[in-house]
């Protein structure tokens, strides 16, 4: 039986500003578009409930899908004591924005500290919303576990394997890929197997839109083109 189409997302805050980049993400021809709490003019403690819902009318105006949020704190950041309430209010703004967006996932690096580990979940739990936790290696069994294959791979592990071993806890995956020398890029043009990755995220179930992370890619929009385009030309030679 052949396995249909995973469909895609794409990191909004390297496409432009704001008022362009749902624009450019139906071009792109993907369904779902992937929220950044640093992006002007998309920053969730900058958006009342008007905006909001200017937001979700733009989404569905141009039928995207909100994929989740990107809200990628440096863990540096929980441990200062003159930075850790701003990174925990950004935190819970975050959260709050993805529980008004449908419950979708937030993406984040979770810090150290277990009582902010503890109060993060909580909040996270009472509204609904799952968190992919993107810290290597993998530290807090509280949350999701989010895939970067690129960052996968520089540890010289494999992403098709870390995907079977988070199991129902993968709540975000990447799409990328990096050549030799640490340039990322559109999947298909490095080290990552594309091929493996694909059935790895479908045999697993993986139930949200795999994000195209370009957001330090030297032509973004371009390179986003053409990694829906290799991403698609995979589905014909897979069957499962």
């Amino acid at each position: 039986m052949r396995a249909p189409p995973i469909q895609l997302s794409v990191t909004m805050a390297a496409l432009g500003a704001a008022q362009n980049c749902f624009t450019l993400a139906v071009k792109l021809n993907v369904a779902g578009v992937q929220f950044d709490a640093s992006q002007p003019g998309l920053r969730p403690r900058e958006l009342d409930i008007g905006a909001r819902r200017d937001v979700a009318a733009t989404l569905r105006r141009q039928e995207l899908v909100a994929s989740g949020i990107d809200c990628f704190i440096p863990i540096e950041r929980f441990e200062q004591l003159d930075a850790v309430e701003r990174a925990m209010t950004a935190l819970f703004e975050s959260i709050a924005f993805a529980e008004f967006l449908g419950r979708v996932p937030v993406s984040v690096f979770m810090p150290t500290d277990a009582a902010l580990v503890t109060t993060i979940c909580q909040e996270a739990t009472r509204r609904g919303v799952l968190l992919a936790d993107f810290t290597r290696p993998v530290g807090c069994s509280a949350c999701g576990i989010g895939i970067d294959p690129s960052t996968i791979v520089m540890e010289r592990k494999n992403p098709a394997q870390e995907i079977s071993a988070a199991g129902t806890r993968l709540v975000a995956a990447r799409v990328n890929d990096i050549d030799q020398v640490g340039q990322r890029g559109p999947i298909g043009t490095g080290r990552v197997d594309a091929m493996s990755y694909r059935v790895a995220l479908e045999v697993c179930g993986f139930q949200h839109l795999p994000v195209i992370d370009c957001r330090s890619w030297r032509q973004p929009v371009e390179e986003s083109a053409q990694c829906v385009k290799r991403w698609n030309e995979l589905i014909p030679a897979v069957n499962l």
